[in-house]
């Protein structure tokens, strides 16, 4: 019998021979570490790779994965892990099509595509005619509570869907219209580089003819212009045709490009 070895694990050391696999160094090297615990916020780790996962919103039982970095076969047995749970389904991010390929290696079909739209942006941007402000440290409480009441349960934002938005880009805000103190409507809003992105644009539906929509977008807009962004980018789903017409009116055009959420169910 060869001669018995010894190996650390987590901190301890441990002694073992080959009678016993599960402290050898493949087996540690290769398990899922997880920081975390749902349905918070968790980290998934193995080796040097590394995926976020956070639940989908605060009413579905899905979940969201950012892939930071890794091949195909630690997103799929992170997504398997997460998506063990009866009913849970894990999803993409907004992915353009070149960069789908691990996350179909790993056993991730296409959810829904979204398209593309783009406009550039004006030294003057169009004049806000009514009270809208600028808020770089919002409530994220107000804007869930809005975002409940502007969309179906799949399409609603999270708090920690909220900071992701905020997060994503190394400039971003929000733009907010209230009645009194209440707030009824709003917009994130990102910059990077020559390029400025709209996150998300939300109305109370009580607030709706009121000309929110285009006051929030002119916003967005011209922040993003003193920001030293030349263009806009945002998506919409393609049966969104409420949105799609606010965005036309302001000069947003299809690029022809769309994004693709993706789906994993183990």
């Amino acid at each position: 019998m060869p001669p018995a070895r010894v190996v650390s694990h987590r901190g301890r050391v441990c002694r073992h021979d080959n009678l016993s696999h599960l402290r050898t160094l493949p087996y540690v090297s290769g398990q899922l570490h997880i920081d975390g615990e749902w349905p918070g916020a968790m980290r998934l780790k193995r080796g040097w790779a590394r995926a976020l996962v956070r639940p989908w919103n605060d009413i579905e039982p899905h979940a969201a994965i950012l892939l930071e970095r890794g091949g195909h076969e630690f997103l799929r047995d992170a997504s398997a892990h997460v998506a063990a749970a009866p009913g849970r389904s894990v999803f993409s991010p907004a992915l353009y099509q070149f960069t789908t390929r691990i996350w179909r290696r790993a056993g991730y079909e296409p959810f829904i595509d979204l398209d593309v739209m783009e406009r550039p942006l004006a030294a003057n941007a169009d004049r806000v005619t009514r009270p809208i402000s600028i808020n770089d440290r919002p409530a994220l409480s107000e804007l869930v509570a809005v975002d409940e009441k502007a969309f179906e349960s799949f399409w609603r934002m999270s708090t920690a869907g909220l900071r992701e938005a905020l997060r994503a880009t190394p400039k971003a805000t929000v733009v907010e219209a209230r009645d009194g103190s209440s707030l009824v409507g709003y917009a994130v809003v990102g910059a990077q580089l020559s390029t400025s992105f709209l996150q998300r644009i939300a109305i109370d539906p009580r607030a709706e003819g009121e000309g929110l929509g285009s006051a929030l977008l002119r916003t967005a807009l011209r922040w993003a212009a003193e920001h030293g962004t030349r263009s806009m980018v945002l998506n919409v789903r393609p049966g969104n045709s409420r949105a799609r017409l606010l965005y036309e009116r302001h000069e947003f055009k299809e690029t022809g490009s769309r994004l693709q959420l993706m789906k994993f169910d183990g």
